[in-house]
């Protein structure tokens, strides 16, 4: 594929395909701007605009930008042609199903013996409200409307209890699993579980805010699989508020771990490299700074600028997202 700005028309032109390619002129909703994406790619090409495409088949999409909206044609490039995006043109968003687990008692081996930390309904209300503003704000934004997730929410009312290890308490996909026998492969695309970090006395303090289980297909219940350990402090909700005017991305952050990892990559897409080991983690050395939200956004929509080579940009993209959803991967209903 070869994709340029197209030079003005010169008078006197023939208006015939250039050697180059196919001229495509590409219009937008009301001229909105809007990323151009050719056959699952982003381009680096801004729309409204032209383009030269190689002659055949291929698939436009323009994620607009300020409507946060994606939308596609299939064009056969034959000749000088305008293609004009409407609304008609937004795809059916792939849907997505997430369950919510919030931990009403916590326990384990402290520094100071064996205790519980605890959650209220309250509380918990105000994790699953954080949580689901996150899915509005960040996932299908960062999406442009490809992907729609449902969220189901269950509390575990009896007590849980963490394993310690390497990297300090956690809560385990098969503590859960036992408790919540609704998880199996191909009901749920994400498993997020809340728990509570300290309170009092008792202390579960461990080197992460969240931890993800980043191999989905790997794991019994193929199910990504995402735990967050909250500090609510004195007051739960200012210090969700503060979260979301500081450092909002922690849910997101955790969910890119269980896709971005392994699972895009073993369908053939082209995600940054990992440092350290993971892929989440390499905002740093593709220039992204915190508090990282630019850099979730252009690692969903397939637009981080790849400085080291083909292709230009890496990332899941809009396409990816319309692909198999982890829970259709699970059940072989790939389509």
């Amino acid at each position: 594929m070869f994709v340029s700005v197209l030079p003005a028309c010169k008078k006197g032109s023939n208006n015939e395909p250039s050697a180059a390619g196919v001229p495509v002129t590409i219009s937008t909703p009301g001229d909105e701007a809007g990323y151009l994406y050719i056959d699952g790619k982003y381009t680096g090409v801004m729309a409204p605009g032209s383009i030269q495409l190689a002659a055949g088949n291929h698939t436009l999409g323009v994620a607009l930008k300020n409507s946060e909206v994606y939308l596609k044609k299939a064009i056969i490039a034959t000749a000088r042609t305008t293609v004009s995006f409407t609304a008609a043109d937004k795809p059916a968003p792939k849907t997505w199903k997430a369950l919510w687990i919030g931990l009403y008692e916590t326990r384990g081996n402290s520094g100071t013996g064996d205790c519980s930390t605890h959650f209220s309904t309250a509380d918990l209300d105000a994790g699953y409200q954080f949580f689901t503003w996150s899915l509005q704000e960040h996932f299908e934004k960062y999406a442009y409307g490809t992907m729609k997730w449902e969220a189901e929410r269950r509390d575990i009312t009896v007590p849980v209890t963490l394993t310690k290890g390497s990297i300090g308490y956690t809560v385990e996909p098969a503590s859960i699993a036992a408790l919540v026998p609704q998880i199996q492969p191909g009901v749920y695309d994400c498993v997020f579980v809340f728990w509570r970090e300290k309170e009092g006395a008792c202390s579960f303090q461990s080197n992460y805010f969240g931890l993800a289980w980043t191999n989905p297909m790997a794991e019994s219940m193929k199910t990504g699989y995402v735990t967050i350990k909250f500090n609510p402090g004195n007051d739960i909700t200012a210090t969700i508020n503060q979260y979301k005017t500081n450092d909002p991305g922690v849910w997101v952050h955790e969910w890119l771990h269980t896709v971005g990892e392994n699972y895009y990559q073993n369908q053939g897409l082209h995600l940054p490299e990992k440092a350290g080991g993971l892929a989440v983690h390499a905002a740093e050395m593709y220039g992204y700074s915190s508090p990282w939200m630019q850099w979730y956004r252009d690692f969903i929509s397939g637009r981080v600028p790849n400085a080291s080579g083909q292709p230009a940009y890496l990332g899941i993209g809009p396409e990816g997202l319309l692909g198999c959803t982890v829970r259709e991967m699970a059940s072989g209903n790939c389509r």
